[in-house]
């Protein structure tokens, strides 16, 4: 899982919201995928001066405003943890991937949190 793979690259702290995090994401939305992005994704954050950065990809996202997107993610992260969140669906993130210098970029380190890729596999052998 991903914890294993980040315990020595970032604050435990940090992973702590993270968990806090996917777990208010799965109550409110459901079904998601979540990404890290960024300099905790590339391993060159700065402790107190990074954010962190994150999308999240939901087909609930639809018809809904980008930005009351995000407010809403952004009201289920821990207040004390300095987190950018992004929200798409996933249309909108295929395309943007294909149009967006900074998505493209994104793509080739993100670490996916959820779902677990195990978890995707029992999913898909239901």
């Amino acid at each position: 899982m991903w914890r294993k793979h980040l315990k020595e690259r970032i604050p435990e702290k940090l992973i702590v919201a993270l968990e806090d995090l996917i777990r208010a994401v799965k109550k409110e939305l459901g079904s998601f995928e979540l990404y890290l992005i960024g300099s905790y994704a590339r391993g060159d954050w700065v402790e107190g001066v990074s954010d962190v950065d994150i999308i999240v990809v939901s087909k609930a996202f639809e018809g809904v405003n980008f930005y009351e997107r995000c407010a809403r993610i952004r009201r289920l992260a821990p207040p004390d943890t300095p987190f950018e969140i992004l929200c798409y669906t996933p249309e909108e993130l295929e395309r943007l991937r294909e149009e967006s210098s900074f998505l493209r970029e994104a793509s080739r380190y993100w670490i996916r949190l959820w779902p677990p890729k195990d978890l995707e596999k029992r999913a898909r052998l239901r």
